[in-house]
């Protein structure tokens, strides 16, 4: 699959032709909006954390190998997470992967709606690859499963350029918000 073949709404068949789609040169920025997801490969996971509260991630965990390829090369992986108070029990679970994602050097950072306005952002998911291809990401609002991942062929990406830049600026680095008292998991 090449960039650029596709029109907007393209329908990405099957997983490897995605990963193929997410690849990029030098620069990975992701903005996340939703507060909750469905992913079918996190729901045994999702249902342990929910029981006991903490979830264990190996080393060969296949996102985290993911990632050390992504980074491997000087490559930059960006990630900022809009969080609307109170924090969902999916993101309390998410945030323990993005722990790990940090530690293994992705740049990945919280913008708090209560704190700073993310109304500038769009209400879709996005990815941003090496400042030149945008693919929306569609989710169910109600639940967060995947509806479709579009390659936008046409797209302003100086606008897009402009939302990362505007994220980056307003979060915070997940560390630090991940210190704060009285946000997921420390004691308020």
């Amino acid at each position: 699959m090449q960039h650029g073949t596709h029109e907007a709404g393209t329908d990405v068949s099957s997983s490897t032709e995605y990963l193929d789609l997410m690849s990029f040169k030098r620069t990975s920025f992701r903005l996340q909006v939703h507060q909750t997801y469905r992913i079918r490969a996190e729901r045994a996971a999702f249902a342990r954390f929910r029981e006991i509260g903490a979830c264990e991630i190996p080393a060969d965990d296949p996102r985290l190998v993911r990632q050390r390829q992504q980074l491997s090369g000087g490559r930059v992986l960006q990630r900022v997470q809009v969080v609307v108070p109170p924090v969902s029990d999916y993101l309390r679970f998410a945030f323990a992967y993005y722990r790990r994602f940090a530690e293994a050097g992705e740049d990945i950072r919280v913008l708090d709606a209560s704190a700073v306005p993310a109304g500038g952002l769009p209400e879709h998911d996005f990815v941003l690859l090496d400042d030149e291809v945008v693919i929306k990401l569609l989710h169910a609002p109600e639940d967060g499963r995947v509806l479709d991942r579009q390659p936008l062929v046409h797209a302003d990406v100086a606008r897009f350029r402009a939302y990362r830049d505007f994220a980056l600026a307003e979060a915070v680095p997940f560390a630090e918000y991940d210190a704060r008292p009285g946000t997921f998991g420390q004691p308020r």
